[in-house]
């Protein structure tokens, strides 16, 4: 009776072990150093294309060395070396827009940042060699702008967790979108608006881990498109350092919210001016001015 008992418990546990580290049910400790010792070299096609499907389920994994320096490593350096097919390239596709779109069930908050993080690698295979549909490029548009403006957790680095990062990673999204050509003008607008819903964020964060460059780098590409006016990026940019819900910019100093989005737009425009300064585009000279007054109107 007590053996059975056992039995019955261990039927229970294993599967949540499995659920709770899917990477453990898919990889070996050893295998995981064997491919980072190999520098990912698996001479198989097959395998390889396999292995990179299967790294996915380690994405949440607790170790940051499992989770940055083997599954984006390997998965990136696949990418940018064309040794994926085109159909893993197209179902890593879906599943990663699928970790985004789903609600996270992940206790330690690491998968969909990080699923964020690889899913911009594999746009970036599209934005140079186009594999998606124009409704799988809306739907990864939606997706990543819906999955940013409700990013709640702004945890960056932890010396013994890794990082999260996952405004920064999105960013890292809106950065290969905004300069693939295939991704029009209003969709550029749908872009503009996920960086804005989280240039400053409404919770009394700071941002300290360099996540106001991350955002104003897409905003960058998408200015040199050539697609917005003066006016247009202007005028987006008024929106973005609008007070509001303070009465202005003097007013915020009572209190660590007001504090924190002080501190967060007036971050996000010194980027923009910081990564203007080289450019000779025309657009981008033109809007120097305004961003001079608009730091001048943040104080």
């Amino acid at each position: 009776m007590k053996f059975q008992i056992i039995v019955s418990c261990l039927l229970w546990i294993i599967p949540a072990m499995v659920q709770a580290n899917p990477c453990k049910a898919n990889f070996t400790t050893l295998a995981l150093k064997t491919l980072k010792k190999d520098n990912f070299v698996i001479e198989s096609p097959e395998q390889r294309n396999q292995t990179a499907l299967r790294l996915l389920t380690c994405l949440g994994d607790p170790d940051p060395k499992v989770r940055d320096g083997l599954v984006y490593e390997a998965i990136s350096h696949w990418l940018r070396n064309a040794s994926l097919s085109d159909s893993t390239v197209k179902s890593m596709f879906e599943l990663l827009i699928d970790k985004l779109q789903q609600p996270s069930v992940d206790p330690l908050k690491f998968t969909q940042p990080f699923a964020a993080l690889v899913l911009s690698e594999v746009l970036r295979v599209d934005r140079i060699t186009p594999y998606l549909l124009d409704t799988e490029r809306q739907k990864a548009i939606e997706v990543s702008t819906s999955y940013m403006s409700h990013i709640k957790d702004y945890r960056g680095f932890d010396d013994k967790q890794g990082w999260r990062h996952g405004v920064a990673h999105t960013a890292d999204i809106f950065l290969q979108l905004s300069l693939n050509s295939k991704i029009t003008k209003a969709q550029l607008n749908q872009l503009l608006e996920g960086i804005k819903s989280q240039v400053s964020p409404q919770n009394s964060h700071f941002y300290i881990y360099g996540e106001p460059k991350r955002l104003a780098m897409p905003f960058m590409y998408i200015a040199l498109r050539g697609e917005h006016s003066l006016k247009e990026l202007s005028s987006f940019l008024e929106t973005v350092i609008d007070p509001m819900p303070y009465e202005n910019w003097q007013s915020v100093y009572q209190s660590n919210q007001g504090l924190a989005k002080l501190h967060n737009t007036r971050h996000f425009i010194y980027s923009i001016l910081a990564l203007s300064e080289q450019s000779e585009n025309p657009t981008i000279k033109a809007l120097k001015p305004k961003l001079v007054e608009l730091i001048q109107t943040l104080g």
